[in-house]
């Protein structure tokens, strides 16, 4: 059985014979350049090889944000908090905090999530139903089992964890504000600001960035900043492969299959 990157290839050297003027997007580099490998094993006579991008590539082409190094981010993360939480921890300690906030702010992001919404106190669980009335019941579940476990908490230490959760909003939007007014942005507000563009209809055709044919291949577990971008894409024509296997995809108890359904 064929790897499906070299499958792929037989079908684009067959489909497109003028490779320079398609574009592929791949989830990741090591995928473009497997994929270049077994490109080169199909193509007879010399060719101009075709425009190979990742899927992270693609969201900086089409946004006026620059993405700043991760150090940089959390350093800059630091400051807001300290400004909004009246807060004099030290930067070494704050580090490990400031990480797993700001892949928070990433997954938050990424699946278009109001931060409000999110950082919502539902400490009092009779909110629940009223707020997140969208969730399914296994999601809401999940929320009432934490909130309940956390009531188990002494005192002290849950009052302190409230104060903060409360302030996670502002720590969030005086966050962006500061990134946006350096022109940079870390992955998931990349993701966003290019979503948010294209459902509002504020960004030019994608074949005015991408010119000649475009394909996805190999993607999976799409965030919804992806779904908006890719059904964007293919409005204009753009195809999309997919690496699944029918064993997976087919049986409904298969979880590996979940995403792809």
């Amino acid at each position: 059985m064929k790897p499906f990157l070299e499958e792929l290839a037989e079908k684009i050297v067959l489909q497109h014979p003028r490779l320079e003027e398609l574009t592929m997007i791949f989830p990741n580099r090591r995928a473009a350049l497997f994929f270049q490998h077994y490109l080169s094993g199909q193509v007879i006579k010399p060719a101009w090889s075709p425009r190979l991008m990742t899927i992270e590539e693609l969201f900086l082409e089409l946004s006026t944000l620059q993405e700043a190094d991760k150090l940089g981010l959390i350093f800059r993360l630091y400051k807001v908090y300290r400004k909004v939480m009246k807060n004099d921890e030290p930067f070494d300690r704050f580090y490990f905090w400031g990480e797993m906030l700001l892949r928070d702010f990433e997954e938050v992001d990424k699946y278009l999530i109001p931060a409000t919404t999110l950082f919502k106190d539902l400490s009092k669980l009779r909110e629940m139903d009223e707020s997140f009335d969208y969730l399914t019941d296994e999601q809401k579940k999940f929320l009432r089992d934490f909130w309940l476990n956390f009531d188990d908490k002494p005192a002290g230490s849950k009052e302190e964890f409230l104060r903060i959760w409360r302030e996670l909003p502002k720590v969030y939007t005086e966050f962006i504000k500061t990134l946006r007014i350096e022109h940079l942005a870390y992955e998931g507000m990349i993701h966003r600001e290019v979503a948010e563009k294209l459902q509002s209809k504020k960004l030019a055709r994608a074949t005015d960035f991408l010119k000649g044919d475009v394909v996805f291949a190999g993607l999976n577990a799409l965030t919804k900043s992806e779904e908006i971008l890719i059904s964007h894409f293919v409005e204009e024509g753009a195809q999309v492969f997919w690496d699944l296997d029918a064993y997976y995809v087919e049986d409904l108890n298969q979880e590996a299959g979940q995403f792809f359904r």
